[in-house]
């Protein structure tokens, strides 16, 4: 199992604890072989924690990004196909159920051992309902910092949580493993730290 912690800010209300019990249900109604299950639910005071299967392979981007040295198996071009044939049918499933991510990353994209195949399963941290909006500026502003470089820019925009945004950021992460490059790398050269970017300028250099 795998422990989401959720703290309420200072100023919550009923109006929050009544939020996180329609997310709960949400969650507990999606139910796919890609996804990452949801296990059950505490909620404490201001305390609120989600109770996830636990993938032991870890995430799509430690396997891509990972140290060289740290004990990660490179991934084969097979894998990588599978990889993205999963990942393409559990977004369609949420799409079905009226439901995307705020933004895809390669960081929750989980993966499972069965018979040494890596099975992608989503993770539900960033699921929201299509059409919802990242309404709190606090939030909107550490989301846009953590996913920069895989955010739609429709998102970024206007916050709007939408499927041609989930069809975007998907494009990046396979952009990620055909490159094993980072969606955005601060350590990089200013020209080289969008993957988006790189790809591009490339492009046109070698037309």
């Amino acid at each position: 199992m795998k422990l989401q912690h959720l703290v309420d800010r200072p100023e919550s209300t009923e109006q929050r604890s009544s939020e996180f019990l329609a997310r709960v249900l949400m969650l507990n109604a999606l139910r796919h072989p890609n996804l990452v299950n949801l296990i059950g639910f505490c909620a404490d005071g201001s305390h609120r924690i989600l109770v996830h299967q636990y993938m032991p392979l870890g995430s799509l981007e430690d396997h891509l990004h990972a140290d060289p040295s740290a004990d990660k198996a490179r991934l084969d071009w097979s894998t990588r196909m599978n990889i993205a044939a999963g990942v393409a049918r559990g977004l369609e499933y949420l799409h079905d159920k009226g439901v995307a991510y705020r933004c895809l990353t390669s960081s929750d994209i989980l993966l499972q051992d069965g018979d040494g195949y890596h099975y992608p399963k989503l993770s539900q941290y960033g699921l929201a309902k299509v059409g919802q909006f990242i309404e709190d500026p606090g939030e909107a502003r550490r989301f846009a910092r953590t996913t920069f470089g895989t955010l739609a820019p429709d998102t970024m925009i206007t916050g709007k949580v939408s499927m041609a945004a989930d069809v975007y950021s998907f494009g990046i992460v396979l952009l990620e493993m055909i490159t094993e490059r980072m969606a955005f790398n601060h350590s990089a050269a200013e020209e080289d730290r969008s993957l988006l970017g790189w790809v591009i300028v490339r492009r046109f250099t070698a037309c």
